[in-house]
This record gives structure tokens, sequence and C-alpha cells, in this order.
């Protein structure tokens, strides 16, 4: 579904990505992990035209996507949660939810935001509430609904977990994956947090210093703890 071939990725320029290569099959739920500054999130916004200047090859089903603006990428079924998540603090839940059916595919008949909103328990009762008015967790499920909304193929998902309290990141797990399988979307997540990727992906990547330094499945990383050691130690 999504092949990224030895990407650079540049602000000005600063270089942050150097060569990197990942793939993503069709509904496959794949995490990159690394610390604070690896590029994690230069790579998503990549994806995305979202900022950086890109060279190399990003293919999504089957065609370069090139210099295609990121609404077209939206249209094509990439869904961006970004890390600072962005949801409209002037206007409710469900009004957030309702602007982001727009991203559909042609063809695509979205979900109502109702129904959206019903797929998140937590923000039911949080429907009539304006964006600037929830928590960091209550934003961040606005956020993830509002990818949802659109009916995306692969929603990139980008450091969900920075800054929830451990039990709404165990309930943000749960409904991630719920979701992913409902409507059968492909999940890329950049994560520092392993509880959280294992619980949502099968594989990996490890990305250090913008190069993909590992990659497998979580049995694979486990059984080379020195990986762990030197490229997620604190």
């Amino acid at each position: 579904m999504l092949t990224i071939e030895s990407i650079d990725a540049f602000y000005g320029e600063s270089q942050i990505l150097h060569g990197v290569s990942l793939e993503i099959a069709d509904g496959e739920r794949v995490a990159v992990i690394g610390r604070n500054g690896a590029g994690k999130s230069t790579l998503f916004k990549s994806i995305m035209n979202a900022g950086p200047r890109v060279a190399g090859r990003i293919v999504w089903d089957g065609a370069e996507l090139g210099s295609l603006a990121p609404y077209r990428r939206a249209r094509r079924g990439l869904a961006l949660v970004p890390e600072d998540r962005r949801i409209f603090g002037h206007v409710t839940v469900l009004e957030n939810i309702e602007m982001a059916r727009h991203a559909a595919r042609p063809g695509t008949e979205p979900d109502s935001a109702e129904a959206v909103l019903n797929r998140f328990p937590m923000l039911v009762p949080l429907r009539d509430r304006l964006g600037s008015q929830l928590s960091g967790g209550q934003q961040q499920m606005v956020a993830v609904a509002r990818a949802v909304a659109a009916r995306p193929r692969l929603m990139l998902l980008d450091e969900p977990t920075e800054g929830l309290a451990p039990v709404i990141i165990e309930k943000l797990a749960h409904d991630v994956v719920s979701v992913c399988d409902e409507i059968r979307a492909g999940l890329l997540l950049s994560e520092q947090n392993l509880w959280f990727a294992r619980q949502c992906t099968t594989r990996l990547y490890i990305i250090d210093t913008g190069g993909i330094v590992f990659k497998g499945d979580w049995k694979a990383l486990d059984a080379q703890p020195e990986i762990k050691q030197r490229y997620l130690a604190v």
C-alpha cells in the first residue's frame, strides 16, 4: 500500500532524514519508534508533504506521490493525526468531526459525525463542548476521531500518548485497534511508549538520528536487548 524508498528530508539546509525506506501492506499496523528528535515526526510530515523538502520516492497504491498537495493525499486515503493534535478550539467536538468528513476519498461515503463519535465512548458526553475546553487526553481522542471520519485507508498517528495519563493511554490503545479493525484501515504509529506501540502494531522500525537502524517484529526486538539499550534507553 505505502512504499517509501530512500527519502531524505530537509528543513532549509538542515537534513533530518537520511535514506529512510519502509513498507506497509494493505491493512497492516506498523510502529516507528525512537527517542525525541530521532526524525519520527519529520517522516510523517514528509509522507503527507506537510513541511519538509523531500528527495526520494513515496509510492501510494502503486503511484508515486511526487509533489502532490497534502489535501490531495488525504483524498487518496491518507490521514495524519499530528503530534500537537491541532483540533479546532472554537467549535464543538461534533463539529470538529463533521469538518473532517470532507477529506473522504471520491466515491467513499463517510460515516456521519454521530456514528464516528459513538465509536469513542469517552467523547459522547463531550459532543457539544468546545475544543478549547477539553483536556489533553480528550483532545487526542477528538484528533483520532477526526481522522477516522474520512474513512482513511492508512492512519498516521504521531506521538499520541505524549503527556497522557496511563488510564487514558490504555483506553486509547483499545479504541485505536478497534477502530482500525472496524473501518479496515492500516496504521503507521510514531511512538516512544513501547507498551502502547506493542498493543497497536505487529512490527516496527526503529529510527535514530534520521535513519532506520532496525526493522522486524516485536519478538525480533525482544531477542536483541542491545538494540533497545542502544537506541531506546533514556
